[in-house]
């Protein structure tokens, strides 16, 4: 599912966006029948900060599944005990985030050649 909205779809990666963290993130997946529709995955850089990413959603659910998949992984992350939450964000996708209490953290960088914004949830 990753590997179709990221290397397929986006070009941000060319074979795999695998990485370092992978496995030791929680997996959270969105399902439409017996078929996965979006994925995001949470693991923690240090007890009190989780870092989110990897938020992928198929096209024809866009708009439906993304704001599920993000609350899902801000409860994760609480239920870890995290003061922080923060995800490298596309800058097409910061307003969204917006709708659901996350805040623009810093200066945009570039992740991969895309802009990003560094982004950070509201845990209270």
């Amino acid at each position: 599912m990753r590997r179709k909205v990221f290397v397929e779809e986006q070009g941000l990666f060319h074979e795999t966006d695998r990485d370092e963290h992978d496995d030791a993130a929680v997996h959270i997946a969105a399902f439409c029948s017996d078929r996965i529709i979006g994925t995001v995955r949470v693991y923690p850089d240090r007890d009190d900060l989780w870092w989110g990413g990897r938020l992928a959603v198929l096209k024809g659910y866009r708009g439906k599944a993304g704001k599920l998949l993000v609350r899902a992984a801000t409860e994760v992350v609480k239920q870890n005990r995290a003061r922080s939450f923060r995800a490298y964000v596309q800058l097409e996708n910061v307003a969204f985030f917006k709708t659901l209490g996350w805040t623009s953290v810093g200066k945009i960088c570039e992740y991969h050649g895309k802009p990003h914004q560094l982004m950070e949830a509201h845990l209270t």
